[in-house]
């Protein structure tokens, strides 16, 4: 069907012996007027915002909202596999009743082919030659500026950009499906493709042009397209694109069609026969355009022409899927669905590298036997540096500085004594050590982070999870247990929380014993005052015994609770140590033993792509949701 069919009322073409009502036709032509209004123009902004522009939050419509948040939320998912210039092109579309529907017409490795297409799909027959075909139609070596073709009388003024050139066009194909043409070229050297296969598929490079600026030193700026026209010449052309999109996947299907110029045939195609290509002749289609615009008496000819060229399934492609909709177009659905699509064919890549790495990785019985060797010298060194370093650390001058009858000018040090113990003395070089073995294990395939495995395997000492913050005071009484922690840094954790749980106890211990001994020995003099002063009888040496008992008392059990509190606390200190290095090495032999390998897959981006198919099925939910809101408002129609 030619582009002005759908803007002209149904015409048809009485064929008896390719003969047409001249009459009726002319009729027609007379009463059929081109888009010009100058005064009532409805033009639709370009999708392609600036990105100086401020960022505004958009005024979803209420039947999109659902898929815009879902789809919203894959970015942040699955960052790492989705295309953001497509998803940015998608979130746009939802977030507009109407958006403009961008399609790429491409040529390969030339533009001029591609400007021609693009000419006889929006030109009017009904009118002559306009100005805008005139500047479409110049030929040059194919390395023109992009062209971009929006709905507008030719006289707009037009902001510059130096991505493309903007032609305004008053085409009907244009303003009733709200579209907007870029024409460009598509590279399809195999040499280049091979070389920039690692950074780029060959389904982005159709679906996502890449435009260069004027400036020398720009650097190409994405342009995502909801569908693409690929325009090749002859049947290398279309051999080398096949070469190049060798790799593109299936579920492109309508997005991509491709247009072949042949011979033309001596038979008129079947324009209604849909299929990813399509053999055309631009040629006899100028030919039959210019042919119906000389007269009109050359109908007959111009429809040969035309259906001989193959263009008609070019124009019935072009605005398949564009009619304005209540819910989302079929267009932007299957943009979305294609988004969908990529990202759980790159989370598919993703494991099957993750499988190919874990099938080279070397697990034999000598590998394990030298980890396992490894280990236990580290086991043997980590609990030998725990009791000497301990040991020395408790035999030294500044524990000695704790003691019982040193604390009423020592108190206030006991913090920074035994949180220095702790940092300086417990497991420093067992922690450095289990570094270097984590890296051998890392380097013959076993994982950095054993989490999932560590779970009640690692020694817990119970505290609050954060410390208390203005924002996030500590008012609840109870404890939690700690998170594990990835292997080795568990040794620094448990070291932290030493020091959170039994330092400030000591403490206030010691704070508490000064106290009750300055209490009893206060009560024990006033009572031996009050004595000697009430009592006549009683000589200053009878109630000074009184005051000496009260000191000798508290001072005996300051002496008593304290040592047995330091006593206390360095055996928890040691057997924490212990449990930490046996907890520990237990662990690791049970990795070894499996020889790790269902822990690298969970270990390596396993729940980054675990949330990817997450986000990938809500999006798919959104979108059925929406398929059967559809269903469901015909229904009540009917």
């Amino acid at each position: 069907m030619p582009p002005w069919a759908a803007s002209v009322p149904r015409m048809t073409f009485l064929r008896t012996g390719r003969a047409i009502d001249s009459l009726r036709l002319a009729f027609l032509c007379r009463h059929a007027t081109k888009p010009r209004f100058a005064n009532l123009r409805a033009r639709s902004a370009s999708t392609h915002v600036s990105p100086t522009a401020i960022n505004l939050r958009p005024n979803i419509p209420p039947q999109n909202k659902e898929l815009h948040d879902t789809l919203s939320a894959l970015s942040g998912a699955a960052e790492t596999y989705v295309n953001i210039s497509r998803l940015q092109l998608a979130l746009q579309g939802l977030a507009a009743q109407d958006a403009v529907t961008r399609v790429a017409v491409l040529g390969l490795d030339s533009q001029v082919s591609a400007q021609r297409l693009a000419r006889l799909l929006l030109a009017d027959p009904l009118g002559a030659e306009e100005q805008w075909e005139k500047e479409l139609e110049k030929a040059g070596d194919g390395n023109e500026r992009a062209v971009l073709l929006k709905y507008g009388d030719e006289s707009d003024a037009l902001a510059p950009t130096p991505l493309y050139k903007v032609l305004s066009i008053p085409s009907r194909v244009l303003r009733s499906h709200n579209l907007e043409i870029l024409v460009s070229t598509l590279n399809v050297n195999v040499s280049n493709k091979v070389a920039s296969a690692s950074t780029e598929s060959s389904t982005e490079s159709i679906l996502v042009p890449k435009l260069q600026a004027t400036s020398a030193r720009g650097l190409p700026v994405p342009y995502p397209v909801h569908k693409t026209l690929i325009v090749g010449e002859g049947l290398d052309s279309a051999i080398l694109f096949g070469r190049f999109s060798s790799d593109t996947a299936e579920e492109v299907g309508n997005m991509v069609k491709v247009a072949v110029e042949l011979p033309a045939p001596q038979e008129e195609p079947n324009p209604e026969v849909q299929t990813g290509s399509v053999a055309i002749n631009v040629q006899v289609g100028i030919q039959a355009l210019a042919s119906f615009r000389e007269s009109i008496q050359n109908s007959v000819a111009y429809e040969r022409g035309w259906f001989r060229s193959g263009l008609p399934a070019l124009s019935h492609w072009l605005t398949q899927d564009l009619q304005p909709s209540e819910s989302v177009k079929p267009t932007l659905k299957t943009l979305v669905a294609s988004i969908a699509d990529e990202v759980e064919a790159d989370i598919a890549q993703a494991d099957s590298a993750q499988l190919q790495k874990l099938a080279s990785i070397p697990t034999n019985h000598e590998v394990a036997a030298s980890i396992v060797g490894h280990l236990e010298s580290w086991a043997e060194k980590s609990h030998t540096e725990l009791r000497d370093q301990l040991d020395e650390a408790f035999s030294a001058q500044n524990w000695h500085k704790l003691s019982w009858w040193k604390l009423f000018w020592r108190v206030d040090d006991i913090t920074m004594i035994s949180s220095e113990i702790l940092e300086r003395r417990w497991l420093v070089s067992a922690e450095k050590s289990s570094i270097y073995l984590a890296g051998r294990m890392n380097q013959v395939g076993f994982p950095e982070d054993i989490q999932r495995h560590a779970v009640n395997e690692i020694p817990e000492v119970t505290m609050q999870d954060t410390a208390p913050t203005a924002e996030n005071p500590r008012t609840d009484l109870s404890t939690e247990v700690r998170k594990p922690q990835p292997w080795p840094e568990h040794i620094a954790t448990a070291r932290t929380e030493l020091i959170a749980d039994t330092v400030p106890p000591l403490q206030a211990l010691a704070q508490r014993l000064i106290l009750q001994t300055f209490s009893t020995t206060s009560l024990s003099s006033a009572l031996s005052a009050l004595l000697y002063v009430s009592v006549s009888s009683i000589s200053l040496f009878e109630a000074s015994a009184v005051a000496a008992l009260g000191l000798t008392f508290s001072l005996r059990k300051m002496q008593k609770l304290w040592e047995g509190a330091r006593e206390s606390w360095q055996g928890t200190v040691r057997e924490e140590g212990r449990r930490t290095l046996k907890s520990t090495e237990e662990l690791v032999r049970r990795i070894i033993s499996s020889q790790g390998k269902e822990t690298l897959i969970e270990a390596e981006g396993a729940a980054e792509r675990r949330d990817a198919r997450e986000a990938v099925q809500k999006v798919r939910d959104a979108l059925d949701r929406i398929g059967k809101q559809k269903l469901d408002a015909r229904e009540h129609v009917r």
